[in-house]
């Protein structure tokens, strides 16, 4: 069975995939995926991005945003 990503984005907290680098107006990590490849996370003006190939439903950036993101939705 697949993993959706909201579990694949635990799965690499629980493993220690996921390194914060910066936590501000601006919020940068890194994020070690399956294949061992590591992604450059972020949240910058407003926006949340990952250089991963994924279209859509990223479990890389979806592990930063489940340790920054504060109760209402707004980022750390």
């Amino acid at each position: 069975m697949r993993e959706d990503y909201r579990t694949k984005a635990v799965r690499y907290l629980g493993e220690g995939r996921l390194t914060v680098r910066r936590v501000g107006p601006r919020i940068t990590a890194t994020c070690r995926g399956d294949s061992a490849e590591v992604y450059r996370v972020e949240y910058a003006d407003g926006r949340w991005s990952c250089t991963c190939p994924a279209k859509s439903r990223c479990a890389h950036l979806q592990s930063l945003m489940f340790v920054t993101i504060r109760p209402g939705g707004e980022a750390a």
